[in-house]
């Protein structure tokens, strides 16, 4: 049964909730049909780029499955479409579909039909493209078209829940699109937030009973630091993903939500996201169980060969998928028994201290559970004698810093290898977001 065909049979079920209300799958159905007939009135005798600037709501996800059934390529565009002209510039939008709540506007922009290699690959196949930005954290963002037409289909095995879903993660992101799709083909309610901030995001599971919560390690310690955790009662899944995940901050988030299941996600923009199980609770291992991807690990890196992986990029070389079709993500993990990984870090973030490497989190575990950090980030820095070292930035509201450091370095003494105890540490306001978001 397609998507589409299972929205329309949740008839009465409630769909969506947030700022507008609540819309049920028959009036989502109504609003995709109304966004049907305005693609039938424009006449366009090819398939088109449309740039769809919007967050989680009734009228974006109408259209994105809208433009997705007629066959067009459709680029998620979070904010406002001032944000984003050279975007729109690369993907040779033709129209612009501003949605916000329950309406929209269609807007024309004069560009010339993409004569893209890769659209007009999809275009022969009868399919559809979904174009997706990585986050240009370091460098210009590479556009990933994706076969929608093939994404869309992996979601039509779903099996029909009622547990409450939130979406966290952005409309224009691969986690975000991941958790609409999966909720969609559910039949679940999906809580959008009026922002990101644990205080609405609390408030709002309280509010609406939400029982899935996905995340990332990042926002989970934040939901801990804020002391909001009476509130997330109504939570039996958590699933976690984007970052490695601190064993440190694993036991904390299992001794102040006992009763929740935590699963470990794991995906790329490039691959989709994959089907993954734990081998234990509270384990930070996990293992692919998605008969859609293959994987193997090279030197330590992770490779997926994935049914649902991109074709390619726009604006960028195709270097890290090999002739073959894997892709190399760049994640360094730890192989475990019985097919387990453990992810580490990114392969670009080893510390080399004089010849001895390690990762940023392993160090971050140990801060993290120290009494006292409220938030931290590993990074190496270069060092006239071993090449790198170890420092850390420690966020903490605690009037004795001095006292702390000195935890700090007990604790790292104690539970670390020599090499890996930070020579430097510093106190500051805040860290840096989700250090592996760019590629997930």
């Amino acid at each position: 049964m397609s998507l589409l065909t299972r929205i329309s049979s949740y008839s009465a079920k409630p769909a969506l909730v947030g700022a507008w209300g609540v819309v049920t799958y028959a009036e989502l159905t109504e609003l995709i049909a109304k966004a049907r007939r305005e693609l039938v009135q424009l006449k366009l005798d090819r398939p088109t780029v449309f740039g769809l600037v919007g967050e989680h709501g009734p009228a974006s996800t109408a259209w994105l499955l809208a433009l997705a059934e007629a066959g067009h390529f459709v680029a998620p565009l979070s904010g406002n479409a001032a944000e984003h002209p050279a975007k729109l510039a690369l993907i040779n939008a033709q129209w612009i579909v501003v949605a916000e709540a329950k309406d929209w506007k269609l807007l024309p922009r004069v560009d010339e039909p993409s004569a893209h290699p890769l659209f007009a690959r999809l275009a022969a196949q009868g399919a559809a493209g979904l174009v997706l930005f990585s986050s240009g954290t370091s460098g210009a963002p590479k556009a990933m078209v994706q076969d929608f037409s093939k994404l869309l289909a992996s979601y039509e095995s779903r099996h029909e829940s009622d547990l409450v879903m939130l979406a966290l993660l952005g409309f224009d992101h691969i986690g975000g699109l991941n958790t609409l799709f999966n909720s969609l083909a559910a039949g679940s309610l999906l809580v959008i937030p009026a922002s990101r901030s644990p205080a609405d995001v609390a408030s709002t599971v309280a509010r609406h009973r939400v029982a899935v919560l996905p995340a990332s390690p990042t926002f989970l310690n934040l939901l801990l630091a804020a002391g909001v955790t009476a509130e997330l009662a109504s939570l039996r899944v958590i699933t976690y993903g984007t970052e490695p995940m601190p064993e440190s901050l694993l036991h904390r988030l299992k001794v102040a939500f006992p009763r929740v299941r935590f699963i470990q996600t794991f995906g790329t923009s490039e691959t989709g996201i994959t089907r993954t199980s734990s081998p234990e609770a509270g384990s930070t291992f996990l293992r692919f169980d998605d008969p859609d991807l293959e994987w193997k690990v090279i030197d330590d890196e992770l490779w997926l060969r994935s049914r649902t992986q991109i074709a390619g990029y726009l604006n960028a070389s195709n270097e890290r998928f090999t002739a073959d079709g894997w892709f190399r993500t760049g994640d360094k993990v730890e192989q475990g028994p019985n097919g387990s990984l453990r992810i580490l870090g990114r392969m670009g973030e080893m510390i080399n201290v004089g010849g001895e490497k390690l990762m940023p989190a392993e160090v971050e575990s140990v801060v993290l559970g120290v009494p006292g950090v409220h938030d931290c980030r590993v990074h190496g820095e270069a060092h006239p004698l071993t090449g790198q070292t170890v420092a850390v930035d420690v966020v903490s509201f605690t009037t004795d810093q001095e006292a702390l450091r000195s935890a700090i370095r007990i604790a790292c003494r104690e539970r670390l290898a020599r090499h890996k105890i930070p020579t430097r540490v510093t106190f500051v306001p805040s860290v840096s977001g989700e250090r592996m978001k760019k590629t997930r």
